[in-house]
């Protein structure tokens, strides 16, 4: 009973976490858009580096 109650609470913390997340970096506004977003970063994090577009303002002249 003890493993089933630590697996809910550990679930409820990284739920928290990511929606806290979300709201600090992108606000209220299009959560769904913003978390959907979010999550791809995250996955990106866990698969070897986020993939973000390249930039004009990324390039050293």
């Amino acid at each position: 009973m003890s493993l089933i109650r630590s697996i809910f609470w550990f679930t409820i913390f990284v739920a928290s976490t990511f929606v806290f997340t979300v709201i600090f970096e992108h606000g209220f506004t299009n959560f769904k858009v913003n978390s959907k977003a979010e999550f791809e970063l995250l996955k990106g994090y866990l698969s070897g580096g986020p993939k973000r577009k390249a930039d004009e303002s990324d390039k050293i002249p």
